[in-house]
């Protein structure tokens, strides 16, 4: 069996895109770990994952949030999201980054689609880089801050950016020339029977749609929508996973997931988008 480090190793040489965090070299495998020239090294976790954060940075995406995930993707909830993805890429090897990827399960769906394909995951939580690593596909995790990727220019075909804060410039810095930036947000009736239970409106679409259409040109668009029926265990799953509820302490979400509704309503938009120079 390939070890974890293994993976990481072959995943990096098949990327062949990663850049020191400190001076902007190329980065080569250097024993164990990976250096630039310049001799600034970038350590690897035994769990098989990179670390270019000069300081920690807080996040509110812990263990029990990404237990609850696990469960929820379990359930195929968020399946037709991948499809809907794959059907906006164009055909033909693609390199993908998943910014803000969580705990990896897009871009594992997306790369055990297509085993041609590479790609690396990136994300400021470190819990969640560490289950990443879990996932059956070899590719780059790394705990890094999106405003700043540890990747050379161009070196994505596309970038993945689903329901998380955006570095668009940063994005379009690492794809290539006709490379596309997909990003998935929320529709108004995302997660309405939540927002019911807490008393808050449905989400206000427009804003993320009017910046990305001042600043790409949307090459095409998918809407998900799906009511899911739910047992207590799934929404329980529900109320623990989304960031929604991360202001609430364990008793306040205990008290939601005692309540369960009959269907959780997934309303996503996907939309592919080029970037205007």
């Amino acid at each position: 069996m390939v070890s974890k480090r293994e993976k990481l190793y072959q995943a990096v040489e098949r990327l062949k895109g990663l850049r020191c965090p400190v001076c902007g070299g190329d980065v080569e495998r250097a024993g164990e770990a990976f250096a630039c020239a310049r001799g600034h090294s970038v350590n690897v976790h035994r769990k098989g994952c990179l670390n270019v954060l000069s300081v920690p940075i807080e996040s509110c995406y812990d263990r029990g949030l990404f237990a609850a995930r696990r469960q929820v993707f379990a359930a195929g909830c968020y399946a037709p999201v991948v499809e809907a993805v794959e059907a906006l890429l164009p055909e033909g090897k693609h390199c993908l980054l998943d910014a803000g990827c969580g705990d990896g399960w897009y871009l594992n769906a997306l790369l055990t689609r297509h085993p041609d394909w590479c790609g690396a995951g990136v994300d400021i939580s470190r819990d969640a880089i560490i289950a990443a690593t879990d996932q059956p596909c070899a590719a780059v995790w790394c705990t890094a801050d999106l405003r700043r990727l540890p990747f050379r220019d161009g070196c994505f075909t596309a970038v993945l950016d689903v329901l998380t804060p955006a570095s668009y410039a940063e994005f379009a810095r690492v794809l290539t020339d006709g490379g596309l930036l997909v990003k998935v947000y929320p529709g108004r009736e995302y997660l309405r029977e939540l927002r019911a239970a807490r008393g808050l409106p449905p989400y206000e679409e427009g804003q993320v749609d009017a910046y990305l259409r001042q600043k790409t040109t949307v090459m095409g668009e998918k809407r998900v929508t799906a009511a899911w029926p739910v047992t207590p265990e799934l929404w329980r799953s529900f109320v623990w996973m989304t960031p929604l509820n991360q202001d609430l302490s364990a008793e306040e979400k205990e008290a939601l997931a005692v309540k369960p509704a009959d269907t959780v309503t997934i309303d996503l938009h996907v939309a592919a988008c080029r970037w205007r120079a």
